[in-house]
């Protein structure tokens, strides 16, 4: 996995072009814009807004990644929510 592209929950990674959270149509896709952090245990999470998201990864983040705003490219079929039980 290279800098700019990676599979994450089989979507794919970009830098995203503006900073903020957000939500939009991408065609085939949901595109979720957030920021990228890793937590103490080393878990994935896109902050969106104050609202971690849990993302499971098929590699490590690469360095210098982490804190950075990114864009989440996923299949409207690969998305799924879950009760967190709050």
């Amino acid at each position: 996995m290279d800098g700019r592209r990676g599979h994450l929950l089989g979507a794919e990674r970009h830098a995203a072009v503006g900073v903020g959270p957000g939500v939009r149509p991408g065609g085939h896709c949901v595109v979720l814009r957030g920021r990228l952090n890793l937590t103490d245990d080393g878990t994935a999470v896109l902050d969106f807004d104050g609202t971690q998201i849990l993302l499971d990864l098929a590699d490590p983040l690469p360095e210098g990644v982490a804190g950075t705003w990114v864009e989440l490219f996923i299949e409207r079929e690969k998305i799924a929510l879950y009760p967190s039980g709050l």
